[in-house]
Parts: structure tokens; sequence; C-alpha cells
């Protein structure tokens, strides 16, 4: 029963990786994003899995000629899945409706994102950690090494949601308890 138990949970997780694969799969030419080319970006939505919980699914979106590659990364995680990626590949978001990136300020020795405080609203703890993951994963796949800190309306912060969950900065950083 052990052995079917983790043989169940290797399938799952080797179908959600398939899964993402597929998403990226004509991504073209590899960069320091190893999913994405110069036009796109990667963003992290979300999807149940039975076995794993919710895992993390990499998408590529192409970049906005008007904006940097992290305003359309940050600006298209807000707006969350397309109808057909919701539909079809069952994908969804913990970020709540409203989120918007105040602003980006990158230099060649680290990364500060300002977000709205919507972020910080609704969900239990689950869906905060989830919702963190997904936008740490996004803003770490484009910050190339440099470190990258979470301001909410112009404040860094150092925890969200009514839980308490600590935010390591910079965002890379492993979170101190």
């Amino acid at each position: 029963m052990f052995l079917v138990r983790h043989l169940k949970t290797i399938l799952v997780a080797t179908v959600a990786l398939l899964a993402s694969l597929s998403l990226v799969s004509c991504s073209g030419p590899k960069g320091n994003d190893p999913l994405a080319s110069n036009s796109q970006v990667t963003i992290y939505y979300t999807k149940a899995s039975d076995d794993l919980g919710v895992v993390l699914i990499p998408v590529l979106r192409k970049i906005d000629k008007k904006s940097t590659p992290y305003e359309t990364a940050l600006k298209e995680l807000f707006l969350g899945p397309t109808l057909d990626e919701r539909e079809r590949l069952k994908l969804n978001s913990e970020i709540p409706e409203g989120v918007r990136l105040i602003k980006i300020k990158e230099s060649s020795h680290e990364v500060e994102i300002d977000i709205s405080n919507q972020f910080m609203k609704g969900g239990g703890s689950e869906s905060m950690q989830v919702r963190f993951r997904q936008l740490r994963e996004t803003a770490l796949n484009l910050a190339k090494g440099r470190p990258v800190f979470l301001y909410v309306d112009g404040v860094k912060a150092t925890t969200i949601g009514g839980e308490g969950l600590e935010v390591p900065q910079p965002l890379d950083s492993s979170p101190t308890h």
C-alpha cells in the first residue's frame, strides 16, 4: 500500500510536469529563462492535484512592446489564466481580482516590486502561501540573479495575510521562523 501511494504521487507529479512542458513546447530560443525566449515571459498559475495539492504550472506570455518584461509578467499574472487555459487546462490562480502593479524599479543590482494591497485580501493561509509562490516564482524568473524585494502600497512587506505569512526579503531568501 505504501509503495502504491508513492507511485501514484510520482505519476501525478510526472503528469503535472508533462502538462507544463506541453504549455511551453513552442517557446523558441532559450535565454536565462529556460522556458521563454526574448519576446516571452514565464508566469505561474495553479492547478489542483489530488495527491500533491496545488501545483504551479508555468505558462508563456508574449511581452507587450510597450512594457518591460517585468511589467508584462506581473500584469498577466494578476489577470489570471485565459478562459481557454481555465477550461481546457484547468488552470487557476490564487491571486485575488483587483491586484495592481504600482511600480517596478530595476537596477543592475536589484529589483523592487510594489503591488497594491488587494494582494493581501481574502483566502486562508494555504491560499496566501500559494499566491505568494506564484508571485515569487514569476518575479525570480526574470531577476537574472538579482535580489527581488516586495513592497505593498509602498511599504516593504514583512508579512502578508491575516495569519501573517512571513515574507523573506529578498524574495529568494529562505524564510526565517
